[in-house]
């Protein structure tokens, strides 16, 4: 038994789309017959597009996903004929299988929300929760312009961070591509020369003709095990232990520690402002703002804040408790829920942290080029001298006959 995508028209005129197992075309249409239907085309699913395992959304799907899904609801046309029209979709074949796959489970009964359950590698739990409470308050429209308006704020946010990193990145990347020349292809070949000399080596030289000898030497081991270093430290961050050791010794190097805590709170507090102005009940809101956070250590102690707000204290009493927060930060929170305006007081925080960030950053890569600027001075003189003091030696024996 396979199953296909089909669409089918009605005694009515009425074009039905829908999916459904069969052996093979001709058994479609015949089941589709029983049902009043008559075949128009059928395309047959693949395996993993039934369990949803070879379809994943980057952002930029979710909010095209959204657009479109925002288009059917305002312009009144009922969900199964919207996600139908969807599934026909033959510019972005991601949207399409995505729309077959939720259109299947609504029309086994589910809602929009359940549906989406289903496919957590497509839908992350918070737009689940919202779409969910715009479909039990009859919001939805306004849950999913939100929902937009947040996903891009996530993906002109994850721009910024990366755009700053792409300097120091191609300079980090050109001093490791001219390390690995030197010590590969240009210092073996100037040890024959060095050893040619024939004169007592200084130590400088002794020592690079020392590394570039076993660089070169043992170069393929070299690559394999820094390689083979990388894997295990992949596995080793997977584990609880090693992501929450390796996050906390993050957070205690001075100005990364603090970029860190700025991108991640940014992160938590838009989320925050986004699902409470959503109508989400206080833990829903507090528990999914805390697991987008990235950093384990932090992400821990913004749980401890859903747990000390459901348990009836204030949220910025709660948040104090963290020692996470800046004290500015703990003040507008304060303010806003004693006001009735936390959604709004959270956001201007949030919005806050998106101003510092790459201010932050700056600052960061200020202290850095002054150490690139030494690791480079450190290389050139220690090639200058490895060369140029044999020279010398036997410049200085010769004026000594």
């Amino acid at each position: 038994m396979a199953t296909y995508t089909y669409r089918a028209i009605d005694a009515n005129a009425n074009i039905l789309a829908g999916k459904l197992q069969a052996r093979d075309e001709a058994d479609l249409e015949q089941k589709l017959i029983r049902q009043g239907l008559t075949l128009i085309e059928a395309v047959k699913a693949g395996l993993l597009d039934l369990a949803g395992g070879a379809v994943r959304f980057d952002q930029q799907d979710l909010v095209n996903f959204s657009y479109f899904l925002h288009m059917i609801i305002t312009s009144g046309m009922s969900i199964m004929n919207g996600l139908g029209d969807l599934m026909e979709n033959e510019e972005n074949g991601k949207i399409a299988q995505v729309a077959g796959l939720v259109y299947a489970k609504v029309e086994a009964g589910m809602s929009l929300s359940e549906a989406m359950q289903e496919y957590p590698a497509v839908f992350p739990d918070y737009y689940v929760q919202m779409i969910a409470a715009g479909e039990a308050s009859g919001k939805l429209e306004k849950m999913l312009t939100d929902l937009m308006r947040y996903l891009e704020w996530q993906m002109t946010f994850r721009k910024t961070v990366r755009s700053a990193l792409v300097y120091p990145a191609m300079v980090l990347s050109a001093i490791t591509l001219l390390i690995i020349a030197l010590f590969v292809f240009v210092f073996p070949r100037l040890v024959t020369i060095l050893i040619g000399l024939r004169v007592e080596l200084p130590l400088p030289t002794r020592v690079i003709i020392a590394v570039a000898g076993f660089v070169s030497g043992y170069f393929v081991f070299i690559v394999l095990g820094i390689a083979a270093a990388a894997v295990l430290f992949k596995l080793w961050l997977k584990t609880y232990g090693g992501r929450r050791a390796f996050d906390s010794f993050l957070l205690s190097i001075p100005l990364i520690g603090q970029l860190i805590r700025k991108i991640d709170l940014s992160r938590y507090c838009k989320t925050l402002a986004t699902l409470h102005a959503a109508g989400l009940n206080v833990e829903k809101t507090f528990l999914i703002s805390a697991s987008v956070v990235r950093n384990v250590v932090l992400s821990e102690g913004l749980a401890t804040v859903t747990e000390s707000v459901v348990n009836g204290e204030g949220i910025g009493p709660s948040m104090m408790k963290t020692g996470i927060f800046p004290s500015l930060v703990i003040e507008m929170v304060s303010i806003g829920e004693k006001t009735g305006n936390l959604d709004t007081a959270v956001q201007r925080v949030s919005d806050m942290f998106d101003k510092e960030v790459p201010d932050t950053l700056k600052k960061v890569f200020s202290y850095f080029e002054p150490l690139i600027i030494v690791l480079l001075g450190v290389l050139v003189l220690g090639v200058l001298l490895s060369v140029f003091l044999p020279i010398y030696k036997i410049a200085g024996g010769v004026r000594v006959r």
